[in-house]
Formats: structure tokens, sequence, C-alpha cells
């Protein structure tokens, strides 16, 4: 058997390719580590309770984590259950991977201050 070389798909360029997985595999470990960072603001409610602002804070915190945007995904995929939605290109998901990348290490580094 000899060795292929798989070309691309057409309109699709490798370099963009690999930087698609270096970006996933670099984004990949750092969210997962916030979404069970994002569950402690649960827990920082249970040690505030009575002090109306920290709790509050914390309660805000939780809304802006992990558990918060994945039930507003949920809450909008059921919005639009009944119309047709086009599926993203990869480089679109990319682009929101790096986006939602940016704001979990804001957000560690925001509940890390606090």
């Amino acid at each position: 058997m000899k060795n292929q070389i798989t070309t691309p798909a057409a309109g699709h360029d490798a370099r963009s390719s690999i930087l698609q997985v270096v970006v996933w595999c670099f984004s990949v470990p750092i969210l997962a580590s916030w979404t069970l960072i994002s569950l402690l603001p649960a827990i920082s409610v249970l040690r505030a309770w009575g002090d109306f602002l920290d709790v509050m804070i914390a309660v805000g915190f939780f809304a802006s984590g992990a558990c918060g945007l994945i039930a507003a995904a949920v809450a909008y995929r059921w919005l639009l259950a009944g119309r047709s939605t086009s599926a993203a290109s990869g480089q679109d998901r990319t682009f929101r991977i790096v986006g939602l990348t940016a704001y979990a290490l804001v957000w560690m580094a925001i509940y890390a201050i606090w």
C-alpha cells in the first residue's frame, strides 16, 4: 500500500484546519475547568447566607457562569424550536469558542479577585 496524502475538501484550507485544532485543544481544558469552578458560587451562597449583598454577588456569579450560560442556551433553543436554523461553519464555531474561552478566563479572574 502506498502512503496517500489526502487533500482538504474544496474550499477548505489545511492551515485553517490546523488552527482550528490548536484553538480547540487550547480551549477545551479551560472551559472544562471553568465549568467546575463556576459551581463554586453555589457554595458561596451558602457561606454568605444572611448577608444580602454577598448572596446577590454569589448568585450573580452563578448565573453568569457555565450553568447560567447553559441554561440560557437551552432556553434560546426552546424559543427557536419551531424554526429552521442553519448549521454554523467550522470557522464560525471556532470563533465562538475563542470568545467563550476569553469570557471564561475573564470570569475566572474576576471570581478569583472576589
